[in-house]
């Protein structure tokens, strides 16, 4: 991909070495104090109690000291290895006592437990450049003082690529480094959240080995199927413009399924990743960004044009390929149906919601996808299918519940993966949810988190020792230990254990009840996973409510090819073409056991 930035002097590894921005392998040392943390710490939450430690200097008299997961007590003080892999920085953060195991060649000391957690970090972004992180950003309380070891980088961080297939290369290559420098892991479990969990729910799908479990929070399936009904909030708050009126806030949240101010929320972050003279998040210079006047052969930021690899270019623009589609949504269907809108106010909605141009801008017309931009999604593993290896190892989701608070991490999302598992593989036992609030005791997330880890720690090490011929799933579903089901926790931290779904009953739901997103109210089922549907004429029987003559000869016009038929695959929906799949796709993709997907 280029233009492409070097960022080690930003991230502390001084000037890059060549082009492609790497750096000279750096070992630093930090140490949990047991003074208090200072004002200002920096790192992840206790992380900011860590002192930067000089192994030639006298030992410090405030060294803690921490019980590791298989009952070691070993001084608290964490080795951070940087270095650059596959022009990202990476960060490596072990256990280890610099006075007691200066051996040569280094090896890990007694405190790893000998299990490797990879953090992903959040987001979406579409930089054209390394992305930046420090040494102590590596250091993760919760990991380490348990005894793992932990690793952060720069192309594991949606908000810098939005680039699946290159952060699942990233792990590939961290993980053979790992495993060459520090010793075979008993087993590698994924955490984080937002993009996070996208990372890992589609390293699991199309990188299967990678990654032994999943503790993805905040749960999104995928950047592509996700993006609909994000994009779909901007059309609808400009829609709102032309009749505030009428388009009272209920029935803004009926059309949205969103609670008030989740649209709000989605048109401030993530929308402009469709954008592609959005130059401030291109994160490169200016005047190397796209314009369509001044610079049109310029960098395009759009989530497309950063993952090219995987959808190829339009011969007659040069522009990626665009998956993005409304063509046939009826927005605010089920919000008719409910009575929540008119049928007068259903129609003039969908007579001007408008669509977005090639360059993500706002048009009068609707948004039309490229076919083959829509078949490369399914086939090469942009979306999320809960196919390739996702349906056979371990996931545990835990979300706080955000919902009322405007915020874009919807509790719906957890119920649309766990549908798509029962549709791929006819079950989806292998994966448990928890949700807890937003807010509460001070200590709820943290024990939450805390217990997540420890679940899934137990999980993974009964399934080490199962040697049997069982199909993997069946090994993964025997495994679980007693607290690996669904569940909730209230404010003050009293965990329920019951079924959830969409619409079960019971306590955990009435707690925390969760919403819908303009495209299940458009009529889309739960799973979610139609980037372009199939159309069917219009029909006055398909609806549960009653339009005047008029009004249907109406609905024609607006949907002169007719409306989206959610009962047919949509269009192009293909099968997963196989796991570790070479990128571009130029012929039938066949499963390989090593990846070329560098862009």
């Amino acid at each position: 991909m280029t233009p492409f930035l070097c960022k080690t002097v930003e991230s502390g590894l001084g000037e890059p070495l060549d082009a492609d921005c790497s750096a000279r392998t750096q070992i630093e040392y930090f140490y949990k104090s047991t003074e208090p943390p200072t004002a200002g710490g920096r790192g992840r939450g206790a992380a900011s109690s860590f002192k930067a430690l000089n192994p030639a200097a006298t030992r410090p008299g405030d060294i803690g000291q921490t019980t590791t997961s298989d009952g070691r007590t070993v001084p608290y003080i964490v080795r951070v290895e940087s270095g650059t892999i596959n022009r990202s920085i990476y960060r490596i953060a072990i256990l280890d006592d610099p006075w007691q195991t200066a051996t040569s060649p280094w090896t890990p000391g007694p405190g790893w437990n000998h299990a490797f957690m990879m953090t992903f970090g959040g987001g979406c972004g579409t930089n054209y450049n390394q992305g930046t992180n420090q040494a102590i950003n590596a250091i993760f309380d919760a990991a380490l003082s348990r005894g793992f070891a932990h690793a952060i980088s720069t192309q594991n961080v949606m908000q810098q690529h939005c680039n699946d297939a290159l952060s699942g290369e990233a792990l590939m290559m961290i993980k053979e480094h790992f495993i060459k420098h520090y010793g075979l892991p008993k087993w590698t479990v994924g955490f984080g959240g937002s993009g996070g969990s996208i990372q890992q729910l589609l390293i699991a799908q199309n990188f299967p080995g990678l990654l032994d479990g999943l503790l993805p929070s905040l749960t999104f399936a995928d950047s592509i199927s996700v993006r609909p009904s994000v994009t779909d909030c901007r059309l609808l708050l400009n829609y709102y413009k032309t009749d505030p009126a009428t388009w009272t806030q209920e029935k803004q949240t009926a059309v949205e399924g969103y609670t008030r101010g989740t649209c709000t929320s989605w048109d401030r972050s993530f929308i402009n990743v469709i954008v592609a003279d959005f130059a401030q998040g291109c994160g490169i210079p200016k005047d190397q960004v796209y314009d369509a006047a001044t610079n049109p052969k310029g960098a395009r930021c759009t989530m497309w044009d950063t993952n090219f690899a995987t959808f190829g270019r339009d011969p007659n623009t040069g522009f990626a390929r665009r998956s993005l589609d409304n063509v046939g949504v009826q927005y605010g269907l089920r919000a008719l149906e409910r009575g929540a809108i008119t049928p007068a106010e259903f129609l003039d909605l969908n007579r001007k919601i408008g669509g977005y141009d090639n360059d993500g801008h706002l048009r009068a017309e609707r948004t039309v996808a490229d076919p083959e931009a829509v078949r490369l999604a399914y086939v090469a593993g942009r979306l999320d299918a809960a196919s390739g290896g996702l349906g056979s190892l371990p996931i545990l989701h835990y979300r706080s519940y955000n919902d009322p608070l405007g915020d874009i991490h919807t509790f719906d999302r957890d119920f649309t993966i766990r549908e798509r598992m029962r549709k791929a593989n006819g079950r989806a036992d292998n994966e448990i949810v928890w949700i807890f609030p937003n807010g509460g005791s001070a200590n709820v997330a943290t024990t939450v988190t805390g217990l997540a880890i420890d679940t899934m720690s137990q999980w993974l090490d009964a399934l080490a020792k199962d040697a049997s011929a069982a199909p993997a799933i069946e090994k993964v579903v025997r495994a679980k230990p007693k607290g690996a089901v669904d569940g909730c926790f209230t404010a003050d931290g009293t965990r329920i254990d019951e079924p959830l779904s969409a619409t079960a009953a019971g306590r955990c739901l009435s707690l925390y009840p969760p919403h819908s997103t303009p495209r299940l109210v458009a009529g889309a089922p739960l799973a979610d996973d139609v980037l372009k549907c199939e159309l069917k004429p219009i029909d006055a029987r398909d609806y549960k409510t009653t339009f005047t003559a008029d009004q249907i000869r109406e609905l024609r016009q607006i949907f002169p090819g007719g409306v989206c038929d959610y009962s047919k695959p949509g269009v192009n929906q293909k099968p997963l073409g196989g796991t570790y799949q070479r990128l571009p796709l130029t012929a039938a993709p066949v499963s390989r056991t090593t990846a070329a997907s560098r862009q």
